[in-house]
């Protein structure tokens, strides 16, 4: 019989699940908080950009950081995410892995998992539903899983 986990995310918190076969109703097995992704921008970051010099000799500009804080923060909560995925698969809690979350922080999730637990990987669902019943959760994810 193979073990079912199923992750449900967004960048501010995530569910995870597991399921005993792919017909098998959905027990949660715990809940994460990122609270720090639902803090305006201008709350997480204490200072000013750094100041630049235009190549021309023109003046000072302010320099933008390549990536926001918020978006730091998401990246930090899919890498946490991972790890717990990571570390399951590693104690044998999970050989098949279904990824629920909007496309965007997939995306994170994507970049943040290790080959060994992307091989275990059976179905991504490119819609968050956090916000959905767990009736609705689990009806998506049986549709995905008999694809």
């Amino acid at each position: 019989m193979s073990k079912i986990w199923v992750l449900v995310a967004e960048k501010s918190r995530a569910t995870l699940y597991t399921m005993a076969s792919s017909l098998a109703d959905l027990q949660e097995v715990e809940c994460f908080l990122n609270p720090e992704a639902r803090q305006r921008e201008q709350d997480l970051t204490s200072d000013f950009p750094g100041q630049g010099f235009d190549g021309k000799g023109g003046g000072q500009h302010a320099l933008a950081p390549k990536e926001s804080k918020k978006e730091k923060e998401a990246i930090s909560f899919a890498k946490t995410l991972c790890d717990t995925l990571d570390n399951g698969r590693l104690q044998g809690e999970f050989n098949r892995l279904v990824l629920c979350a909007g496309p965007h922080f997939l995306g994170l999730i994507r970049l943040n998992l290790s080959g060994p637990t992307r091989q275990c990987l059976v179905a991504e669902i490119d819609k968050n539903m956090l916000k959905s019943s767990a009736d609705e959760i689990s009806q998506l994810i049986h549709d995905a899983l008999k694809k």
